[in-house]
C-alpha cells in the first residue's frame, strides 16, 4: 500500500500502526471495518462526527441539494449569507464577520493573517507540543516537527500547562507590546485534553484587551457542543477576537472550516487578494453545514453533551478522569489504547492518556458499554 499511497499518522508520535481499520461504512456511533468488526467509535474523527456517522439528515440534505455545483470565491450565493449569520448568531455579540475556508488547517493560517494585517507585529504565543494545523506557520507557533522542518526563527513563545508560570511569562511577553497574538484550544484538546484554569483565560484576555494583541479562540476540535457549550471559550464568559472553526461544522459529512473574526479587526483585511480560498464554503458543503448546524439545534445536542459527558466522567470516576462535556481525558499506559482497540472500542491515543470524543447523540448504552469496555482493559 505504501508504494501506491504514503502516508505518516502517529499522534504525538506514538506509534499507530497497530491502531489502523481498514473502514467500510460507518453509522453513528459505530465503525465497521473490512473483516466485519464493528467498533464503538468515542473519537469521531478527532472532534469531526459531533452529529454521528452519516446522519440522516445531513445525508438527506446533501442529497436533495441542486444547486451549483461551484460558486467562484468572487461571486455571491445566498447560502453564504445563511450559514454566516447562524454563525455569527453563536457569537457572544453580532460584530464578527466570517471568512470562509475548506478545513482547521486553512481557518488557523487565515486567523494570523487577519492578526498580523490588524497590528502588524511580529510575534505569537501558543502552547509548546500542541497543535493548530500542519502548515509551516502553525507547526512553527508550537514547535512541531522543527528538527524536520525548521528553525522557525525567534518570534515564537511558547507555554507550558504550569499555569502559575504560564500566566506570569504569557501576561509579561503580552505587555512588552509586540506580540501579534495568543492562541490556544479553549479546553486543549491536543495536549490529550487539558482545561485551563479560569484564572489563566482571564488573565491572558485582559493583558490581550489592554495592548491591542490579538485573542485567537481555536474551537476546530472543541466547538459545536463538543465541551457541553457551543463553544468551549463559554467556559471563561470572554469574547474572542477571532475564532477558528472545522471538523464538527459539518460533522464529517462534508469538507468546511471558517475563520470568525471581530468585524474592527477583519477590517485590516480589507485589500486586493487578502484571503482566497478555492474551496472555501463550496456549496455542498454549506448545505452541510448548515443542516448540521440546525440538527445540533434542533435536536438540543450541546446540553445533551453536558448531560452525558457527566454520567461518562461518573462512569469512570476510578480512572480520574477530567474534561468538559463529551472531551475526556484518562491516564492509561503504554499501549492501553491498542488493547482497547482489539476490544472493540476506538479512543483518541496519546500514548499514556486515552481521549474520548463520542458523538453528541451517544446513548446511555453505549457509554456504559464503552465504560466497561475501558474498566476491563485499564482497570486491571
Amino acid at each position: 500500500m505504501d508504494e501506491l499511497f504514503r502516508y505518516k499518522y502517529d499522534a504525538n508520535e506514538v506509534g499507530s500502526e497497530n491502531h489502523r481499520i481498514k473502514v467500510a461504512k460507518t453509522k453513528g456511533t459505530l465503525v465497521f471495518g473490512q473483516n466485519g468488526k464493528k467498533y464503538l467509535d468515542f473519537r469521531a474523527g478527532w472532534c469531526v462526527g459531533n452529529s454521528g456517522w452519516n446522519n440522516p439528515t445531513i445525508m438527506k440534505a446533501i442529497k436533495k441539494f441542486t444547486g451549483p455545483v461551484f460558486v467562484t470565491q468572487s461571486d455571491e450565493y445566498e447560502p453564504w449569507n445563511v450559514l454566516a449569520k447562524k454563525l455569527v448568531d453563536l457569537m457572544p455579540n453580532k460584530n464578527y464577520t466570517c471568512f470562509r475556508a475548506t478545513g482547521g488547517t486553512e481557518a488557523v493560517e487565515i486567523a494570523l493573517k487577519i492578526a498580523k494585517a490588524h497590528n502588524s507585529r511580529k510575534k505569537f504565543i501558543a502552547f509548546k507540543d500542541a497543535y493548530h494545523g500542519q502548515s509551516f506557520s502553525e507547526m512553527a507557533l508550537v514547535g512541531l516537527h522543527e528538527k524536520k522542518f525548521g528553525p522557525y526563527g525567534d518570534n515564537y513563545i511558547r507555554l507550558n500547562t504550569d499555569w502559575d508560570e504560564a500566566t506570569k511569562k504569557a501576561v509579561q511577553e503580552i505587555e512588552k507590546g509586540d506580540v501579534c497574538a495568543f492562541i490556544s484550544e479553549p479546553i486543549i484538546c491536543n495536549l490529550a485534553v487539558v482545561v485551563p484554569p479560569l484564572d489563566f483565560m482571564q488573565k491572558v484576555r485582559d493583558a490581550c484587551s489592554r495592548t491591542g494583541t490579538v485573542f485567537i479562540m481555536d474551537e476546530i476540535m472543541s466547538g459545536f457542543g463538543r465541551t457541553g457549550k457551543w463553544f468551549g471559550f463559554e467556559h471563561y464568559n470572554l469574547e474572542p477576537d477571532i475564532v477558528t472553526i472545522a471538523k464538527g461544522f459539518s460533522s464529517g459529512h462534508a469538507a468546511i472550516g471558517s475563520a470568525i473574526a471581530k468585524s474592527e479587526i477583519a477590517k485590516g483585511m480589507d485589500f486586493n487578494f487578502s484571503n482566497y480560498s478555492t474551496f472555501g464554503w463550496h456549496p455542498i458543503s454549506t448545505a452541510a453545514a448548515i443542516a448540521n448546524v440546525e440538527y445540533i439545534q434542533n435536536k438540543g445536542l450541546v446540553e445533551k453533551s453536558k448531560k452525558s459527558g457527566k454520567y461518562l466522567l461518573e462512569k469512570l470516576s476510578e480512572f480520574n478522569a477530567q474534561g468538559k462535556g463529551l472531551c475526556i481525558g484518562l491516564d492509561c499506559s503504554q499501549g492501553d489504547c491498542a488493547k482497547l482497540l482489539e476490544n472493540g472500542l476506538i479512543v483518541g491515543d496519546f500514548g499514556n492518556r486515552v481521549c474520548l470524543y463520542p458523538n453528541l447523540e451517544v446513548s446511555e448504552k453505549e457509554i456504559n458499554k464503552a465504560a466497561g469496555i475501558i474498566t476491563k482493559v485499564l482497570g486491571a
